[in-house]
């Protein structure tokens, strides 16, 4: 949690579960590394017999959640949900059956290029440029994902 991305994507999932009833019973901060997660994970199956779902703020988050929960002949009992759907990690995962979903983060790297460019080229460009984020889940990811609104 002592990053910028770590935190946009802490406070975006508490502000998205605002109001339901989604209950959070466990948080830790695996520090984006999957040893991390899984030995996270050991713990908060060790005190919680019934866990439904199992966010990550990446997709290795993710994925050592899902072994740990595997080593523990749990994983068939919840859902796992990861962030970043590189291809070789998230996109991988869920083509694997291992996560339910993962969401495509957009680092605005190009968008940022590109527009550079046509302020240097003294074109107009807009005050605000919105990302595209996507989800892959097992009924999109041979599509390429589906965009979010």
């Amino acid at each position: 949690m002592t990053s910028i991305p770590a935190q946009d994507r802490h406070r975006g999932f508490r502000e998205a579960i605002a109001g339901t009833d989604i209950e959070v019973i466990f948080e830790a901060d695996m520090k984006w590394l999957e040893p991390e997660a899984r030995r996270e994970m050991e713990s908060a199956l060790a005190r919680f017999p019934k866990i439904d779902l199992v966010y990550a703020h990446n997709d290795p988050g993710a994925h050592g959640a899902w072994l740990a929960a595997r080593a523990a002949g749990r994983e068939k009992e919840m859902l796992f949900v990861g962030i970043d759907a590189l291809p070789q990690e998230g996109v991988a995962y869920v083509r694997q059956g291992i996560l339910d979903a993962t969401f495509q983060y957009p680092t605005g790297g190009s968008e940022a290029v590109e527009t550079a460019l046509r302020i240097l080229r003294g074109e107009p460009v807009p005050k605000r440029i919105v990302l595209g984020s996507r989800v892959f889940d097992r009924s999109n990811v041979e599509r390429g994902g589906d965009p979010l609104p």
